[in-house]
C-alpha cells in the first residue's frame, strides 16, 4: 500500500478530527464552563480547560505545546510512511493518533486551549481526541511489540 493513496488512514484521521471538534462544540454550547452535565455510576459529562498536555502538565505553555505536537504529527507520519503496512488494524491505528493530534492541535492553535469533557471517576478529564490518541498508540504499541516477536521467532 502506497501511504499517501491509503484511504482508510485517511479516513479514520478525518472521522477523529470532525468527532472531536463537533463534540467539544456541542459541550461548549450546552455545558457551562467548569459545569457538570450528567452523571452515571463513574462516568460524567463536564466541560473544563486544559492549557496542558495529558494531565494538565506543561501548563500555559502552549507555544511548547504546538511545537511539540507539530514534531509529534511528524514522527507519526514519518513512521507510517516508512512502514508500508497493508494492515488495517496499523492504519487505522495511525489514523486515530494523526486525527487525534490534529484535533488538539486545532484547538490550542485557535483558542490556546482543549476543550476536555469525559470524566471516569478520578481520571483526569479527557476528550475524544485524546481517546483516539491513546487506542491508536496502545494499537501501535502492540503490533510493533507482536511483529517483532513473530519476527524473532521466525528468524
Amino acid at each position: 500500500m502506497i501511504w499517501y493513496k491509503d484511504w482508510i488512514f485517511y479516513v479514520s484521521t478525518v472521522a477523529v478530527v470532525v468527532c472531536d471538534q463537533v463534540t467539544k462544540s456541542i459541550i461548549e454550547e450546552i455545558v457551562p464552563l467548569y459545569g457538570t452535565y450528567s452523571e452515571l455510576w463513574i462516568f460524567s459529562i463536564v466541560h473544563g480547560r486544559n492549557t496542558g498536555s495529558a494531565f494538565g502538565l506543561f501548563a500555559g505553555f502552549t507555544n511548547f505545546l504546538i511545537i511539540a505536537s507539530l514534531l509529534g504529527l511528524g514522527l507519526i507520519l514519518y513512521f507510517f510512511m516508512k512502514q508500508a503496512t497493508n494492515n488495517m488494524f496499523m492504519r487505522i491505528s495511525v489514523g486515530l493518533v494523526v486525527g487525534g493530534a490534529f484535533g488538539n492541535l486545532i484547538d490550542r492553535v485557535k483558542d490556546g486551549f482543549v476543550v476536555d469533557f469525559i470524566s471516569v471517576g478520578w481520571w483526569p478529564a479527557f476528550n475524544v481526541a485524546d481517546s483516539a490518541i491513546s487506542v491508536g498508540m496502545t494499537v501501535i504499541l502492540a503490533f510493533m511489540i507482536f511483529a517483532k516477536k513473530e519476527k524473532n521467532d521466525a528468524g
